[in-house]
């Protein structure tokens, strides 16, 4: 059986979607700690230093293949 142009579509769109959220979970993951460090100088609880450790793991676990999936550019 021969997959519709839709069903086509659709995974491109998957596909797309998914790579955009694994490459803003990477970026999130490295700028989160600059924004703990500014927190930690400027005082705030520490309920929302651990939130925000806990939100850049999690954005570590979901970006963790965003550079792999790119496609490379031989040189």
């Amino acid at each position: 059986m021969v997959p519709s142009v839709a069903t086509h579509h659709a995974r491109s769109a998957a596909a797309r979607t998914g790579s955009a959220v694994r490459a803003a979970a990477f970026w999130s993951a490295v700028a989160l700690p600059f924004a703990v460090i500014g927190l930690l100088a400027i005082s705030v609880p520490l309920s929302w230093i651990g939130l925000l450790v806990l939100c850049d793991a999690a954005a570590l676990v979901v970006g963790h293949g965003y550079a792999s999936d790119r496609p490379r550019r031989d040189r």
